[in-house]
């Protein structure tokens, strides 16, 4: 008997054993709205938000590697992925790592939400390589219904950016992205890190910060802005942040936000020209990271001329 039968009537038998409601296993699982970024042209990555009706998924081989979390109530599922099998009560927050190329299938007992992250290789492997790691000896092997804070931080961040009318923006999502990479690698992969190597050379770092300021009012990626340096986007990340101190996010962040401070005191512009050309989506989103970064309000600065 080969092992995907005897998954499958282990499967099987295990759900009918702990089961008090066997007929899920008879029903097909169903989506029922999917929410995506595929429009979103996030680099190495993508997301999707799933709501799921109760019953059996068919078996699925895996393209990229996949993290996936329940952020909907608290669901009685059973979890399959190659041999390893799980019976649970998942609670949100808890999450599996599947391979690619992995089989995976399940049952759940009931609708559901789930976040479903889906990871390139190439992203993996860069990232891997400016950790340290040799990217042809990591790998991951498949774990049901785990915890930690870190991970689980940056799944709600990329749930909130997909469901966001106003989202940050791609160098946000990106950096969410590299951040889920590495923190994979670091805590779950087969093969431990040695310490990364010190910040971007001053050369490619003026070129990085010049750029930057050039298109701070554009849309600014974290792919983008790399490609300028010459480097990857995993190791400008991990390499700006080691020279500046700060993410390459937060800073193009701080950066907007003080041009908009200097056009609000020296211009007669309005506080929306003001918002678009400092790189801001619109008013509300200027006025909400201007407060957090700087204290203040537009108003108030306006007013202080």
């Amino acid at each position: 008997m080969s092992v995907t039968v005897l998954c499958r009537r282990l499967f099987i038998s295990t759900m009918d054993a702990r089961s008090e409601h066997g007929h899920w296993l008879d029903r097909p699982l169903e989506v029922l709205s999917r929410v995506t970024s595929a429009d979103r042209g996030w680099a190495g990555f993508s997301a999707s938000l799933i709501r799921v009706a109760g019953g059996t998924s068919r078996p699925a081989t895996l393209a990229r590697h996949n993290v996936t979390m329940l952020v909907g109530p608290p669901l009685r599922t059973v979890a399959r992925c190659d041999e390893t099998m799980d019976v649970r009560l998942q609670r949100p927050g808890e999450f599996d790592i599947l391979p690619a190329r992995s089989s995976v299938e399940w049952v759940d007992q009931g609708s559901s939400l789930f976040l479903a992250v889906g990871l390139e290789h190439d992203l993996i492997a860069t990232t891997a390589l400016e950790m340290g790691l040799d990217p042809e000896r990591v790998g991951f092997i498949p774990r049901l219904t785990c915890r930690d804070p870190q991970i689980e931080h940056l799944l709600w961040a990329l749930k909130a950016e997909l469901e966001s009318d106003a989202p940050h923006g791609r160098i946000y999502a990106d950096s969410l992205g590299i951040a889920l990479a590495s923190q994979l690698l670091r805590r779950w992969s087969r093969v431990g890190r040695e310490a990364p190597a010190n910040g971007l050379p001053q050369r490619d770092l003026k070129r990085v910060l010049s750029y930057i300021r050039e298109q701070l009012g554009a849309e600014l990626t974290v792919a983008a802005i790399a490609e300028v340096a010459g480097v990857s986007p995993s190791y400008l990340n991990l390499r700006f942040k080691q020279s500046m101190g700060t993410s390459v996010h937060q800073y193009v962040l701080r950066k907007r936000v003080e041009r908009a401070a200097e056009l609000l005191a020296r211009t007669q512009l309005s506080v929306c020209d003001i918002a678009l050309q400092s790189g801001f989506a619109n008013q509300s989103h200027m006025a909400l990271r201007m407060r957090r970064v700087i204290g203040v309000t537009p108003g108030t600065l306006r007013a202080m001329r």
